[in-house]
């Protein structure tokens, strides 16, 4: 875990500070270059999956090599066609009194398209105000900065119908599904243990087997969700990378803590007693499932009602079907271990009492 931790401060240190201040990062219809010596230049479509003849915001996050703001640049705007290399819209000549900017369009129809940025050079004697307003010709190669002064970036975006609702039905339904294979492994244990008549289980068992679940099903969606939040922070994903880690480490160890109870041969007479070192291994492991999953809780609560910590934007998270799903399972969980760690200490003061007796 240590090992872990370390590694991900690694990688968070070798990124920079800060990736762009859209209000939802997107991770499809996206892109980032360098332009010239200078700029770092991010862009992406609002909505995301965008679709034909639907109205979408061109958004664009200009920062010098360093991640800082840009401010008082000249941009112009165009969007060709991929297919036919035509010049479709253009959007002329601009003082940005900001590097962080969007433009309204609609797409024709389902295709590929090319969004070319311009920025004009520093040096560029026309940045005066004599080249406010006005729109060059097209060019055949779009990253050709020939009599332009100037430095072009040039990205790719796809406009579909329905890849928006096949990636979200994909990315949930793995989800789901590895959840629900989860659930239908433990519920066969549990069914096995249940019918077994040398060595059934109780109920107390029965918790520790939905609070497994409850961990594992909790560290899937964390790992399906990761990735859509790298192009707003790197440290959002190693962050959801290490919950999900922690989560499944918990969730196995306790798996491991279940088949050594199981070999305790004082409990096929006893079902209540419980050994010291078993009690002392469950207590810091429920201790660390209870600390992890409160946190993850407060953290997401706070993320929702304010501005997250690191966050580039001065708004809230938005509240989604995945951040719904991991804290409801969250909440259970809590829920879950607190009744297994009263239940543990009752077993845990049974059999310092029986073995007392038995002493005596």
């Amino acid at each position: 875990m240590s090992l872990m931790i370390f590694i991900c401060y690694l990688i968070s240190c070798s990124f920079s500070s800060a990736e762009a201040h859209f209000s939802h990062s997107a991770h499809y219809n996206n892109g980032d270059t360098g332009i010239g010596d200078k700029y770092m230049v991010l862009q992406q479509i609002e909505p995301e999956y965008t679709k034909p003849n639907e109205l979408s915001q061109i958004q664009f996050s200009i920062q010098d090599k360093q991640g800082k703001d840009t401010s008082n640049l000249v941009g112009m705007v165009e969007i060709y066609s991929t297919l036919t290399n035509e010049r479709l819209s253009a959007y002329p000549w601009t003082k940005l009194a900001v590097g962080d900017f969007q433009i309204p369009y609609i797409f024709p129809k389902v295709g590929n398209y090319q969004i070319v940025l311009s920025i004009l050079n520093d040096n560029s004697n026309a940045s005066s105000g004599d080249i406010i307003n006005t729109i060059p010709p097209a060019r055949t190669i779009l990253g050709d900065n020939s009599n332009c002064n100037c430095e072009r970036a040039v990205f790719n975006v796809s406009i579909t119908e329905s890849f928006g609702f096949i990636f979200t039905t994909v990315i949930y339904g793995s989800a789901v599904g590895v959840i629900l294979i989860v659930g239908l492994v433990l519920s066969w244990m549990f069914l096995s243990r249940r019918k077994s008549k040398t060595n059934p289980i109780s109920n107390d068992e029965f918790i520790k087997y939905s609070v497994l679940f409850l961990a594992l099903g909790a560290a899937i969606v964390h790992l399906a969700v990761y990735s859509g939040h790298a192009t707003l922070r790197y440290e959002y994903s190693i962050f959801l990378i290490s919950a999900a880690g922690g989560q499944l480490f918990y969730g196995i160890s306790y798996i491991l803590l279940i088949f050594s109870d199981d070999k305790l041969t004082v409990k096929k007479t006893d079902k209540k007693y419980v050994s010291k070192e078993y009690y002392k291994k469950s207590l810091i492991l429920n201790w660390i499932g209870l600390t992890g999953s409160l946190v993850l809780i407060l953290l997401y609560l706070y993320s929702v009602t304010f501005p997250p910590p690191l966050s580039p934007n001065a708004t809230p998270e938005d509240v989604d079907l995945a951040g719904i799903m991991a804290k409801a399972l969250e909440i259970v969980l809590v829920i879950g271990i607190i009744y297994l760690m009263r239940t543990e200490k009752k077993r845990y003061l049974y059999s310092i009492q029986t073995y007392d007796e038995k002493s005596t």
